[in-house]
């Protein structure tokens, strides 16, 4: 006992973040995630779509799931003082797995912006490759054939994520009160700094956060220029048959897929490119080596914010905008069926008195008729 270390005790501000902070950020977000994945089976979406999008709500889901395990669990324990000791395990076997989720979660959003991207460029084209090649089949080969894409992209990001199962082991310490208990330390592996420099600071930055921002950022601008052009080009069409409805109402869904767009680059960036940059200057400024650190806490709470929010954006709010749309739509049908209904009773009232003022003019002509004949 004389030669085992005191176990390191993190400061209170740093488990507030990591525990009861990340634990209601992680209920809300897995409960946000779960309601959007009901409204999605309720939805009307294309099936590729449908696919991609329950795969994303899925594994941020997941992603939640493991950070409450891995550590939001365990410093919520810790921050109230109880006992931990049989969560101590999950804060090294579910390391590998949690940056998984974080990787794939991230890929099933760039295969989200790819089927936006596609369905709003080339619609048709879409439409005529999928027809002919799911023609005669069930809809189970046809959704197994659309999850081949999620799963291969499963199988690269559990391998790529491997050595994170080598990065962390438990050592007995002696805590406060002198007993004996477990913390967890890193092995020599994530010591190493080519390790650091190479796999953690460089591989899974570009394969969790720029490249993706960058990927993401690209298809978003196009889909809204394609979307732009395809509405412009409908507008003066529109405009000529007299349809002011679809033409205000193309304009609300170019504007809403720009809000879209920007929310969803806008969050991603603060979310996770700033404290993914965050990560990288720590690693070079020692922040890692520090446990205690307040800023890599900040960041990962952050990073848990962004995974708790992605089906809110495509879901909840697309769905809100669509309705929005669809009612303006309405309102405005009825009240060109008003407007049309108050021009036919004007022409009504109108034939009726030009009616009338002809009656009343073969009257005055039969009376003049009838007193001019006997003086003749």
């Amino acid at each position: 006992g004389a030669s085992m270390k005191n176990c390191t005790r993190l400061p209170s501000d740093v488990l507030l973040l990591q525990g009861p902070a990340s634990t209601v950020v992680i209920v809300l977000g897995f409960l946000g995630n779960a309601y959007c994945f009901r409204l999605l089976l309720k939805t009307s979406i294309n099936t590729a779509m449908l696919v991609s999008l329950s795969g994303l709500v899925l594994w941020d889901m997941l992603l939640l799931l493991c950070a409450l395990m891995h550590h939001s669990l365990w410093s919520s324990l810790e921050f109230f003082n109880l006992s931990h000791d049989r969560w101590d395990g999950w804060l090294v076997s579910l390391n590998s797995l949690h940056e998984c989720a974080h990787i794939t979660s991230t890929w099933m959003l760039i295969e989200v912006s790819a089927e936006r991207f596609f369905a709003v460029t080339r619609p048709f084209q879409l439409i005529r490759s999928r027809r002919g090649k799911h023609r005669r089949q069930s809809y189970a080969r046809v959704i197994g054939g659309l999850i081949k894409l999620p799963v291969l992209m499963t199988f690269i990001a559990f391998v790529l994520t491997l050595p994170c199962v080598f990065e962390y082991t438990l050592e007995h310490c002696v805590d406060a009160n002198g007993a004996i208990a477990r913390e967890r330390v890193p092995t020599w592996l994530l010591l190493n700094p080519l390790y650091k420099l190479a796999y953690r600071t460089l591989l899974l930055s570009v394969l969790k956060t720029f490249g993706p921002f960058i990927i993401i950022a690209l298809l978003s601008a196009y889909t809204v220029k394609g979307l732009r052009e395809s509405m412009d080009s409908r507008a003066a069409i529109l405009m000529e048959q007299g349809q002011d409805c679809l033409f205000f109402s193309d304009k609300d869904k170019t504007k809403s897929l720009q809000i879209i767009s920007i929310l969803l680059l806008g969050k991603f960036l603060i979310l996770r490119c700033w404290p993914t940059a965050v990560a990288i200057a720590g690693a070079f400024a020692g922040w890692e080596d520090e446990q205690s650190a307040l800023t890599p806490t900040i960041s990962h709470l952050l990073l848990l914010l962004n995974s708790a929010s992605n089906s809110f954006i495509f879901v909840v709010i697309k769905s809100h905008f669509e309705s929005r749309r669809l009612r303006k739509i309405r309102m405005k049908q009825r009240q060109m069926v008003a407007a049309h209904a108050e021009q036919v009773l004007w022409i009504g009232k109108a034939l009726a008195g030009d009616r009338l003022l002809l009656l009343h003019h073969d009257e005055e002509t039969r009376e003049t008729a009838t007193f001019v004949v006997p003086n003749l």
